[in-house]
């Protein structure tokens, strides 16, 4: 058996920032996967760390992506940073992480409002706003997605 691709994933989630989680965005990936990395693949990485880990990774700003993703990253980790007990990093307040017009991933109207009615008050704030069922302590999915 040939273990090399799991050693390779190992090395990499040693490696991954928040920084990471934009990569999709950057490459130009299609909306529902740069969604998932970041609503899903984002905080489940997130929640692997130790505390100290978790702070630490806060803490590094990721730059900018020049997208509505931007205001989606950040409100991730500020979520995260609440749920965890972690200051809010300084980078989430950024103007550019914040968008005018709200922002509502789901399609349909009824998922729409109720994504407005139970976000938490980061997304609300920042402007983008997930399904909430994604949201959940293994991001939404029964299993680990690997783009």
């Amino acid at each position: 058996m040939n273990d090399a691709p799991a050693k390779t994933a190992v090395a990499s989630a040693r490696n991954t920032t928040i920084e990471t989680w934009l990569e999709g965005a950057r490459l130009g990936w299609p909306q529902s996967d740069v969604k998932r990395m970041i609503v899903c693949g984002f905080p489940r990485w997130f929640t692997s760390l130790t505390h100290a880990e978790q702070r630490r990774q806060l803490e590094r700003r990721p730059s900018l992506t020049g997208t509505r993703w931007d205001a989606l990253i950040a409100a991730m980790a500020e979520n995260l940073a609440e749920l965890h007990d972690h200051p809010i990093p300084a980078w989430v307040n950024e103007p550019e992480r914040f968008l005018e017009t709200t922002w509502v991933l789901p399609e349909s109207e009824h998922m729409r409002l109720e994504a407005l009615w139970y976000s938490p008050p980061a997304f609300i704030r920042h402007g983008a706003i997930p399904d909430p069922a994604d949201l959940d302590d293994r991001g939404g999915e029964k299993h680990d997605w690997i783009p």
